[in-house]
């Protein structure tokens, strides 16, 4: 990404029938990862300023980062750097920043709105283009497992 060039904060949100610390289980353990991330192995000791990389099957990174914030079980914030290919190395310097809120409703089972920022993606780039399916699916395929 070049210095200098406008950037678009995008923000996903998704309610998911369970505890957020059950949520953040699924986010930060990498037999989790791999049942809804694209089946990538996420690797980090969730400490703030640890390397963070999401691995393929072959164990080739996909996404790399840094931990930026660790607040279990409610938010999480990390860089981004997409290596998945060669059009969108390019894009680093975003930040991925996921919010677990509990309601407060009393319901059963317990609730998460789960809330997931993507800021500093410059917009119409090929980044943007693959994050806005790449992130909803992510999501769903979260909200598949912890409800399943």
């Amino acid at each position: 990404m070049s210095s200098g060039a406008e950037t678009v904060t995008r923000e996903f949100t998704i309610v998911i029938d369970a505890e957020p610390a059950v949520v953040w289980v699924a986010l930060t353990s990498p037999e989790y990862t791999t049942e809804w991330w694209f089946a990538n192995t996420v690797e980090s000791t969730w400490e703030v300023g640890a390397p963070i990389g999401y691995l393929d099957e072959r164990g080739l990174p996909e996404t790399l980062g840094e931990v930026l914030v660790s607040e279990p079980p409610h938010r999480l914030a990390t860089s981004f750097h997409p290596v998945w290919s060669e059009e969108v190395r390019e894009h680093e310097g975003t930040r991925v920043e996921w919010l677990l809120e509990a309601f407060d409703d009393l319901s059963d089972p317990p609730r998460t709105q789960v809330t997931l920022t993507h800021s500093g993606v410059v917009p119409g780039s090929v980044l943007d283009r693959e994050i806005s399916p790449g992130w909803s699916y992510l999501l769903e395929s979260l909200k598949k497992l912890l409800e399943s």
